[in-house]
């Protein structure tokens, strides 16, 4: 009988892509991905650590599991991405933690290591893999029109809060020959959109202007309508990729550029490498040469030792930096992280607050920036349909949907049209801009 498996993911975008070359190796073996959990013989979790937050809702899936493989013999539960330092099975001797953390887990596994799945779940068919790279798996596309490619791994930088490159490991980057066919299928199997992932796209291959250099390259690849890219550092950002960009009118108008903070003390904290003058210089040559692109960011709040002066020089900076959008955080001690090292003496009560005066700040500039764009019509690519009849006549004919998708510049649009067009790129006439969505008709 066909075994059948379940998915979860937690975190970034590097986890769904992840997911796909995981599939793949599943698929391999003769399983069959399940929805339903009541069907599934395994279950597989993609964890994310970067946030206590993200760690504490694998650790709840996980408590809710033991009734589920409690019903079913034979049930299994497996678990990687970052939250795992060590490839181990409750049979191994030298365990990872968290086998020991969580009895219903019968395996974990380092994501480099996903072609060993096949012995961690004990199956005896020889597999297609002869050798252990991870890239070397074909991922299974989720969604062939919007495309995620890693180019890289890892992370080099040690940022104090961060335990990237204590669960990914240093950077290694993947040759250009690799990302150029990877790219190539996807685009041949009906992509639109590639998104380049990496921890530091901008340290590719540790050459400065290696990086535009993949751009200019992966542009030119026929029939790719939009290209993207996530993460970037900015000490690593440099101007080749603004020429790029402003090159090459398939890269999209958008960037995302994690500050981080916006106090040159916490920075320093921090070991980001750049002050805020730094960072607004950059952001200066971006808007000069790129004037109509969209800029977000990331940002934590309540970093040890964050004084009100820290936090009002952050509201400062945010100001002056007139950020599109932003993803904020409330700091949270990360194992064996140099930050781990520092007193958490911001209080909970005095985060949450923190976090709500700059949400307010955010909301406050999204809505001024977003009513500019009243009346203007942007190119989106519809991600998803929620549907409903208006009329019970002819469900086919006068069925319509809310569609949702982004736009070039990252921003989310709402308009109502037919399902048929997911997938598709539209015209879409701004008519009531909000805060953190645009709501528009078709054009």
């Amino acid at each position: 009988m066909m075994k059948k498996y379940c998915v979860k993911i937690f975190g970034c975008q590097m986890n769904y892509a992840d997911a796909e070359r995981v599939v793949s190796v599943l698929k391999s073996m003769g399983w069959q991905h399940v929805e339903n959990l009541d069907k599934a013989d395994a279950v597989f979790l993609l964890t994310c650590s970067v946030r206590k937050k993200a760690e504490d809702k694998a650790f709840g899936l996980l408590h809710n599991l033991k009734k589920w493989k409690a019903k079913k013999s034979g049930r299994k539960v497996g678990l990687t991405g970052c939250m795992v330092r060590e490839t181990s099975s409750q049979a191994s001797v030298k365990k990872d933690a968290l086998l020991r953390k969580s009895g219903v887990l019968d395996f974990v596994w380092r994501i480099e290591d996903s072609t060993e799945l096949p012995k961690l779940l004990d199956f005896s068919i020889p597999t297609i893999f002869q050798t252990r790279d991870f890239f070397s798996i074909k991922p299974m596309r989720q969604n062939p029109t919007q495309v995620f490619v890693p180019i890289m791994t890892g992370c080099n930088n040690f940022c104090s809060y961060c335990i990237v490159p204590y669960t990914r490991g240093r950077e290694i980057s993947r040759s250009e020959k690799e990302i150029l066919a990877e790219c190539k299928e996807a685009v041949e199997n009906g992509a639109i959109e590639i998104t380049l992932l990496g921890q530091n796209v901008n340290s590719y291959q540790k050459t400065r202007g290696a990086f535009a250099k993949l751009l200019a390259k992966v542009t030119r690849i026929p029939n790719l309508k939009r290209l993207r890219f996530v993460s970037s550092h900015p000490k690593d950002f440099d101007e080749s990729v603004i020429d790029m960009m402003a090159e090459h009118t398939n890269i999209e108008r958008h960037l995302h550029l994690p500050a981080q903070h916006g106090d040159d003390e916490i920075l320093q904290k921090m070991n980001r490498g750049y002050t805020t003058a730094d960072y607004l210089k950059l952001l200066e040559k971006f808007r000069k040469k790129l004037p109509e692109a969209s800029i977000t960011t990331d940002l934590i709040v309540g970093f040890p030792g964050e004084s009100e002066k820290n936090f009002k020089n952050l509201l400062n900076f945010y100001r002056t930096a007139d950020f599109d959008f932003a993803f904020f955080s409330k700091y949270s001690s990360r194992p064996n992280t140099t930050a781990a090292k520092l007193p958490d003496d911001v209080d909970s009560k005095l985060k949450t607050k923190r976090w709500h005066r700059l949400n307010k700040l955010m909301l406050a500039t999204a809505a001024k920036k977003n009513a500019k764009l009243k009346n203007k019509t942007l190119e989106v690519l519809v991600e998803k349909a929620n549907c409903h009849s208006l009329e019970k006549r002819d469900l086919e004919k006068d069925k319509r949907c809310i569609l949702e998708g982004r736009s070039s510049e990252f921003f989310l649009v709402k308009f109502e049209g037919n399902e048929n067009l997911v997938g598709k790129i539209v015209n879409v006439k701004i008519t009531q801009p909000r805060e953190v969505e645009l709501w528009g008709e078709i054009n």
